[in-house]
């Protein structure tokens, strides 16, 4: 399994994404963007995000991760999906584990934070497998975890 990380989408792969996301409908593209995205997504949501990267597997677009937020000793990271045909596969384990281990290479990163929603049940099992764990959770309006990381 060969994963890579790209900075930033091109226009192709973003609009594969809205494809993916739209086809599954509004509580999917929830649970990945956050409840301020409109649905449905399109291109120019996507290209406006800062800071996104593009995940390859044998040079293959498969999805995309963005840090969404950098202070002084932590990132946050989210909006991280993978082509709904390429899930279960371990792709997403190797994916995110790549991701957080090139994060920590900066050593003034000290934690990875994340948020979760409580019905996403499966990204928050492999969270907690790659070392993730509940530091808050917030009741309102839907039930969701920030979990962390630390170095």
């Amino acid at each position: 399994m060969s994963i890579r990380y790209e900075k930033g989408i091109n226009q192709k792969n973003a609009l594969l994404l809205c494809e993916w996301s739209n086809k599954k409908g509004k509580e999917f593209q929830e649970q990945w963007m956050g409840p301020k995205i409109s649905y449905p997504l399109n291109y120019d949501t996507i290209k406006e995000l800062e800071n996104v990267f593009s995940i390859f597997n044998e040079n293959k677009f498969i999805g995309m991760i963005q840090k969404v937020r950098i202070d002084k000793d932590n990132i946050h990271i989210g909006r991280f999906v993978l082509n709904p045909r390429k899930t279960g596969l371990g792709l997403g384990t190797a994916a995110l584990n790549e991701f957080v281990d090139s994060i920590f290479e900066n050593g003034n990163i000290k934690s990875i934070t994340l948020t979760v929603f409580n019905y996403n049940q499966n990204a928050k099992k492999l969270y907690e497998k790659l070392g993730f764990k509940i530091d808050e959770v917030i009741e309102s309006p839907k039930l969701k975890y920030i979990m962390k990381k630390r170095r």
